[in-house]
C-alpha cells in the first residue's frame, strides 16, 4: 500500500515504476480512542496522550494542530503495537481503521471509538 506522491517522487527520480491500485474513496488513517463518555469527537482529544508514528508530523499532525489545537506535548512513539494504548485508558492511536480498531477489539477486550481522519 502507498500513496500517489510516493509513485510520483519515485518516477522523479528516473527509477521505473508501475503501480497497480484499487483506490480508497477515503484514506483509512484514524485515531483510536477508549470508550468514554467525554469523547466523541476528535477535539476532546485534546490534551491526551496519542500514539502516532513519526510519519504522522509530515501527513495529518499538522491539521490536528491548527484545527483542534494538539501539541507536540500530546504525541507519543506508536510502534505498531496497541500494548501502551491498552494499557493508558486515557490516550488514543493511531490506527487503519481496516485493522487496528479490529486488533484492539480482539486484544482488548472492547470495541473502541473511531474517528476516520478523512472525515
Amino acid at each position: 500500500m502507498g500513496y500517489g506522491m510516493a509513485a510520483v517522487n519515485t518516477i522523479a527520480q528516473g527509477i521505473p515504476k508501475i503501480t497497480v491500485a484499487a483506490i480508497f474513496q477515503k484514506d483509512p488513517w484514524c485515531l483510536i480512542a477508549h470508550p468514554n463518555s467525554a469523547i466523541k469527537t476528535l477535539a476532546d482529544l485534546k490534551g491526551k496522550p496519542i500514539y502516532v508514528f513519526a510519519s504522522a508530523k509530515i501527513t495529518y499532525w499538522s491539521l490536528l494542530e491548527a484545527k483542534y489545537g494538539f501539541t507536540k506535548a500530546h504525541k507519543r512513539p506508536y510502534n505498531f503495537n496497541p500494548a501502551a494504548f491498552l494499557i493508558d485508558k486515557n490516550s488514543a492511536q493511531q490506527g487503519y481503521i481496516t485493522s487496528e480498531a479490529f486488533a484492539i477489539d480482539k486484544q482488548g477486550g472492547f470495541q473502541p471509538v473511531v474517528f476516520l481522519l478523512a472525515d
